[in-house]
């Protein structure tokens, strides 16, 4: 789950490195904002539009993410280290179907399938979502630490290739964001009226910028010169603060017209804590064997 929630926050960071070079400071201080307090709140939300986006837009509408950083010390975020508790939040129409928290390095998670039948084609019977909300649902399971580390290989040679794949691939991330972001550094860059900023860029000059990334993991893999389409990066902000940021991808679809699919996100400081939910049934091998054999709990 740490991974995934650093994820988050690599994105939302290299959004909010977007505009131009000549606004580099006031935008790295937009940047350090993201961990300027002991929590911090990031609202996923995502859109389609044109033409045969219908069924995703009306999925897309209904659904959010919501991701939330606490450090338990009361410190600013930028100085807690691994100490940082985590929540993600999978909503429908604003009702969390998934819950899941990361504290002391224990997992938490709460399934409720009570709105799930809301999106648009899931098509899963009522008796079929009724037994399983019966099973599992609105109640909390702990993972254990110990639990997760008895799930992985034990092979050691098994183990180092991991560690030597994830190694690489930390690399070719890094690649693939520096080159991402010294292309957005280097394109012109729109300051709106009330202190956000505005950039739109080519889908080709994305290409040619991780044309390096993509030869050095793949050489052989065939790079078209250009690649019709356009990107919209924003970053709101309050002062030096940052309050949200987008990114708009405008393409071809096909033989029907143009698409544009987005992701908006809008950040906050709330106080809210994190913290490990009461009376939380934990998850064994004996027990993960009931529900396996449909036994119940």
């Amino acid at each position: 789950m740490r991974k995934i929630v650093i994820a988050g926050m690599v994105a939302a960071s290299l959004g909010l490195s977007a505009c131009g070079t000549t606004v580099k400071a006031s935008l790295e201080q937009s940047v350090a904002s993201l961990g300027s307090t002991s929590s911090l709140q990031i609202h996923l939300t995502g859109s389609v539009t044109g033409t045969g986006t219908a069924q995703a837009e009306s999925i897309l509408k209904k659904v959010s993410i919501e991701m939330r950083y606490w450090n338990p010390s009361g410190a600013p975020l930028s100085q807690a280290g691994k100490s940082v508790n985590t929540e993600v939040l999978i909503n429908v129409e604003g009702n969390p179907v998934v819950d899941l928290r990361e504290v002391n390095n224990n997992d938490y998670v709460k399934i409720d399938l009570t709105h799930l039948s809301s999106i648009p084609g899931v098509n899963i019977p009522a008796a079929q979502l009724s037994a399983v909300q019966l099973v599992i649902g609105g109640r909390w399971f702990e993972i254990p630490k110990s639990l997760i580390t008895s799930a992985l290989p034990k092979s050691s040679a098994t183990s180092a290739a991991a560690k030597a794949q994830a190694a690489k691939d930390q690399v070719i991330a890094k690649q693939a964001i520096d080159a991402l972001t010294k292309l957005i550094d280097s394109t012109k860059y729109t300051t709106l009226s009330d202190g956000s900023y505005a950039q739109t860029g080519t889908l080709t000059s994305v290409i040619k910028a991780l044309t390096p990334t993509i030869k050095g993991v793949s050489p052989t893999t065939v790079i078209p010169n250009t690649v019709a389409g356009t990107y919209k990066l924003t970053l709101q902000r309050s002062g030096s603060t940052a309050t949200g940021a987008s990114i708009t991808i405008t393409a071809p679809n096909g033989t029907k017209g143009n698409a544009s699919v987005g992701l908006s996100a809008t950040i906050a400081h709330d106080n809210i804590t994190i913290v490990a939910p009461s009376g939380a049934t934990v998850i064994t091998p004996s027990l993960l064997k009931s529900l396996e054999s449909g036994s119940g709990l």
